[in-house]
């Protein structure tokens, strides 16, 4: 992922969190972090390639926000999508691939057990590529693309949340499948308020 990309990311996330609160808001809704471990699936029809698109693997994120609303809030998360592998008639080709993803959210709370929301954002990815096959060769990749999700956050106390979510990172590149896969991650994340 492009030095450029990822400074443009934070820069923006921090400017944006800067915005001006009432002070009984800037209390009521801290700063938080977290992480979260999920499983990651590539999935593509790409019957037309030859390939089999839903190679899997285990992923984690590390992510920090700021709700700067009852409904509205924004997060900034470094993603490592684990590996994933599909299979061709010749070649097999190896993603490895990481990003950082801006996003927005939409918050709709239920009551003291928790809050839905959903998010869209915008992710600068990097992944590195392996094929193997009648030869062998390695390549990487920057890029950046359209995100969103959803979930739902259970608030244990305070200072404490659970999430179970969805989230789809569009398209990783063409190096690793003809015209790039979608991936899609469900995720369980815990996280900490900074009050």
């Amino acid at each position: 992922m492009s030095p450029r990309n990822c400074c443009t990311i934070a820069a923006v996330f921090l400017l944006l969190t800067a915005l001006p609160l009432r002070a009984e808001h800037a209390a009521e809704y801290p700063f938080y972090g977290g992480f979260g471990l999920g499983f990651a699936s590539a999935d593509s029809n790409c019957d037309y390639y030859g390939y089999n698109c839903d190679g899997t693997d285990t992923t984690f994120k590390m992510y920090a926000g700021k709700r700067v609303h009852r409904n509205l809030g924004l997060e900034i998360a470094f993603h490592d999508l684990g590996k994933l592998r599909n299979e061709g008639f010749t070649e097999s080709t190896t993603a490895t691939s990481q990003g950082i993803n801006l996003s927005l959210l939409g918050i709709i709370p239920v009551s003291e057990l928790g809050y839905f929301y959903g998010k869209a954002g915008y992710m600068a990815w990097h992944a590195d590529y392996t094929r193997n096959g009648t030869s062998n060769s390695a390549s990487d990749e920057d890029g950046s693309d359209f995100t969103y999700g959803a979930g739902f956050a259970f608030t244990f106390s305070p200072d404490y949340d659970f999430r179970i979510e969805f989230e789809r990172l569009n398209d990783l590149g063409d190096d690793f499948v003809p015209g790039g896969a979608p991936i899609e991650v469900l995720y369980f994340s815990g996280s900490i308020n900074f009050h």
